[in-house]
């Protein structure tokens, strides 16, 4: 059923949603590879979709000492993840409205961002302020991840989308390619 919702919200908004399908459970293993659940405090999900990472991420922390939320805008992903992750709360607004979210609890930093925003369908300036909101939302050696699929590497919104994250942040790193995701993709683990 999240297959059919996610293809029909991929061709009414491919702005939007940058996939024709939900991210694999591989893939939200390697997403969160770089989060330490034991001491991470604050943690916040760019773009739920369907809920994959979040659900992920939701087996991982003790939800008694972990702030954890969503932010995603598009309505009917926002009502599926909701549906797909009842536990979890999902904001529907804009990733670039992080801090605004974070002082909501009490808190200027999140330990770490996890994205499953379709970046290289974004205008750069939103790429750019998203970004900067972001960086500016994680203290020193905060984790920011995001993924990429394989085709869109060689692309030049891929290469200067790879770029942007070099610019921002002190370290970025790629993982090995994750072959079981539809398409293929690799994650970028970066720290501020």
């Amino acid at each position: 059923m999240a297959f059919w919702h996610y293809v029909s919200q991929f061709c009414r908004n491919p702005r939007t949603i940058g996939a024709i399908a939900p991210s694999s459970r591989k893939l939200a293993a390697k997403m969160v590879a770089p989060i330490n659940f034991k001491k991470a405090r604050v943690i916040v999900e760019y773009g739920p979709g369907c809920g994959v990472f979040t659900r992920h991420v939701l087996s991982q922390i003790d939800r008694k000492k972990t702030i954890f939320f969503g932010l995603e805008l598009n309505e009917k992903m926002n009502r599926l993840a909701s549906e797909k992750a009842p536990e979890a709360i999902i904001y529907q607004d804009s990733a670039a409205e992080i801090r605004k979210y974070l002082r909501q609890y009490g808190v200027d930093h999140a330990d770490a961002i996890i994205s499953g925003l379709p970046w290289a369908s974004f205008p750069e300036s939103l790429q750019d302020e998203i970004l900067a909101e972001t960086v500016s939302g994680l203290p020193e050696g905060g984790v920011f991840t995001t993924f990429a699929y394989l085709h869109g590497l060689i692309l030049p919104s891929g290469i200067r989308f790879r770029r942007k994250l070099l610019q921002h942040f002190s370290t970025v790193e790629t993982s090995p390619v994750v072959w079981r995701n539809l398409p293929p993709a690799l994650v970028y683990w970066c720290r501020k």
